[in-house]
């Protein structure tokens, strides 16, 4: 018989060799494999296992003396050392079902094939999966910092197309910048920022060179509730690299106004 790479052969074999049920050559010839496979002793030893408590939960029972009578007529009248002489037949006659030799046989046979079932039966059962609750514990969410006061402004182009956010805190002098969409400076050009004041004619305010970078802070002369208050909207105009000195000198690229988010 092929065992080796049959891990369901060999389990049964296990089973069955830690039951006691196979027997002859075939137990002789399971020996010698085990005396060879480290996994076959595994399982064997697992069988053992499983067994053994079933095995430790019967009470001990003392045989009738007929089995000892029936002993001796095999082995030709010899008596093993303080053994105690089988009765008379008439005595074994007299204790009825229980020391019958041909009850307890019976019953061993079928003992054995109870046992026999149920190996088979825990052989084959599906390992059951146990559901455990998760308990998880909700953690309210800390309320979102509130917003302090600032300024926000949202410049768009000619055709009305957002390409500038700018915003600065009340008491900050950094007014903070994220380019949206507003074309790069074509070369030796840049973009300025500027401060419109509300009355008519009055000349836009320089806040500073527009940075390159799609998010950057330009410095203000102060904090930005002093130098933004007066100015109602914001622009951008295209300059030389250098600077326009001050004075706005080319194309208004971009205009938005400007809020107080208090």
């Amino acid at each position: 018989m092929r065992y080796r790479n049959k891990p369901e052969l060999q389990d049964r074999l296990a089973a069955e060799y830690a039951l006691g049920t196979l027997r002859g050559r075939a137990r002789l010839r399971f020996q010698a494999w085990l005396r060879e496979d480290a996994a076959l002793r595994r399982a064997v030893a697992e069988w053992e296992a499983r067994l053994n408590p079933m095995v430790a939960g019967v009470a001990p029972r003392r045989p009738p003396r007929r089995v000892w009578a029936g002993i001796q007529a095999r082995i030709g009248g010899l008596q093993p050392p303080g053994a105690v002489a089988p009765p008379p037949a008439s005595a074994a006659r007299d204790g009825g079902i229980w020391q019958s030799l041909a009850f307890w046989r019976g019953w061993g046979l079928i003992a054995a094939g109870c046992v026999a079932t149920l190996v088979g039966a825990l052989a084959l059962k599906k390992p059951e999966l146990i559901e455990v609750p998760v308990v998880r514990e909700v953690v309210k969410e800390a309320e979102p910092a509130r917003l302090q006061p600032s300024y926000v402004a949202v410049l768009r182009d000619n055709t009305g197309k957002p390409v500038l956010i700018a915003t600065a805190a009340r008491r900050s002098d950094e007014l903070w910048i994220k380019r949206i969409g507003i074309d790069a400076e074509p070369p030796e050009h840049g973009y300025e920022l500027w401060g419109l004041f509300a009355e008519q004619g009055k000349a836009p305010r320089l806040l500073g060179m527009l940075p390159k970078d799609d998010k950057a802070t330009i410095r203000l002369a102060g904090a930005a509730d002093e130098v933004l208050r007066d100015f109602p909207a914001l622009a951008i105009t295209l300059e030389p690299a250098r600077g326009s000195g001050g004075t706005a000198t080319g194309p208004v690229v971009a205009s938005g106004e400007c809020f107080q988010f208090w």
